[in-house]
């Protein structure tokens, strides 16, 4: 019997960064939102460039980056739960927020599988508390609720949504976790 040894040296994968959205992100961000959603629910340049800006002081959507590559995006605001949420138009500066509204969380199928959505997601959600918001809402669509349920999200019975976000769309809400307890059960 013959063995032989391979070279096994390691390559170690370059790491995933998280920053800031920018607009500058723009580009990347509308080839990813085009690689994750059906054509339907597609948002403009403008409408996301709205998202980005339109935010108290202090506040910031997210980006996980490879490089130079945008592999995961985020997109949440405080929000005030008596407004319903609306896809595809342009955000307006809210005040007298009282929830965290988890708009759009995408990543890109070449870095699926890694955990990225649920640590933007984490980072967004201490963010919400640290303005003092203790609920988080979203609109689960393209058969999403599943996985929104696996981080505690739960459906509000009497929620409705705007029916540019589908016919299956649904309106899920949870507590912020209070300060040092875990976010999100990632088991």
């Amino acid at each position: 019997m013959m063995m032989s040894t391979e070279n096994c040296s390691q390559v170690r994968a370059p790491s995933i960064g998280m920053r800031a959205l920018h607009v500058d992100d723009l580009p990347q961000m509308l080839a990813l939102q085009a690689s994750v959603y059906p054509p339907a629910l597609l948002e403009s340049a403008q409408v996301l460039a709205s998202k980005i800006g339109a935010v108290p002081a202090g506040w910031t959507s997210l980006a996980a980056t490879d490089g130079n590559t945008l592999c995961a995006y985020a997109l949440g605001y405080p929000w005030r739960s008596e407004l319903q949420p609306c896809w595809n138009r342009p955000l307006a500066l809210q005040h007298d927020c009282d929830v965290l509204y988890l708009h759009d969380v995408a990543v890109s199928p070449a870095y699926a599988g890694r955990g990225l959505a649920n640590e933007l997601v984490s980072q967004l959600m201490r963010q919400g508390q640290q303005l003092g918001l203790s609920r988080a809402i979203l609109i689960a669509v393209e058969g999403a609720q599943g996985y929104w349920s696996r981080l505690g999200f739960v459906a509000i019975p009497t929620g409705s949504t705007d029916p540019a976000f589908g016919g299956d769309a649904v309106l899920m809400q949870r507590e912020l976790a209070p300060p040092g307890s875990m976010l999100l059960d990632t088991a």
